[in-house]
């Protein structure tokens, strides 16, 4: 029985676009040197960007829940053989639409390339006047369009002493 070349084809084509879908993602995973561990260098700038975001907290028997919203631009100090150290050169930090203004002198952070997970921390001050100290970790969650998605989460003491959770879907990307 002699098989149709056309017939081939329409069935091999959907194996062909799986392969070539596979490699494109697989080394999508390389364009961010922080996530493949390449060639990140010293003065690297990333920018690390809310998609969504939400903060919670119990205040006077409710919870009070609202949007929370991080934009952070880093730039690389320190290139180590397991982990990259950053200083946090801009950001904005929103809860329920309250600016928490970050002291951007201040605040720092470490990438790890093992464990693909971060930490972003410094000191900040609320809405209402009062100084507070955040830590944001961070764990890769996997690739998207424009660069690496994560899922940062935070707890922290906001105005008025509220112990708020926030949890938060990000992008980094490299900034060129």
């Amino acid at each position: 029985m002699v098989s149709d070349p056309k017939m081939q084809a329409k069935q091999t084509l959907p194996i062909v676009l799986a392969v070539v879908l596979l490699s494109v993602s697989a080394t999508s995973v390389f364009a961010d040197p922080l996530y493949a561990g390449g060639t990140v260098a010293v003065g690297d700038q990333y920018s690390i960007t809310t998609l969504n975001g939400y903060a919670r907290a119990w205040i006077n028997g409710q919870w009070l829940t609202g949007p929370a919203n991080l934009e952070l631009r880093v730039q690389v100090t320190f290139v180590g053989p397991q982990n990259v150290v950053f200083r946090v050169v801009s950001g904005t930090f929103l809860v329920r639409d309250k600016d928490y203004v970050i002291d951007v002198g201040h605040w720092m952070g470490d990438y790890n390339f093992e464990t693909h997970t971060s930490v972003y921390q410094g000191p900040a001050t609320a809405p209402n006047g009062g100084e507070g100290y955040f830590v944001i970790y961070g764990q890769d969650t996997g690739i998207g369009s424009v660069g690496v998605l994560m899922h940062a989460y935070s707890d922290f003491r906001g105005e008025y002493g509220a112990l708020w959770h926030v949890d938060l879907t990000t992008v980094r990307y490299q900034v060129y």
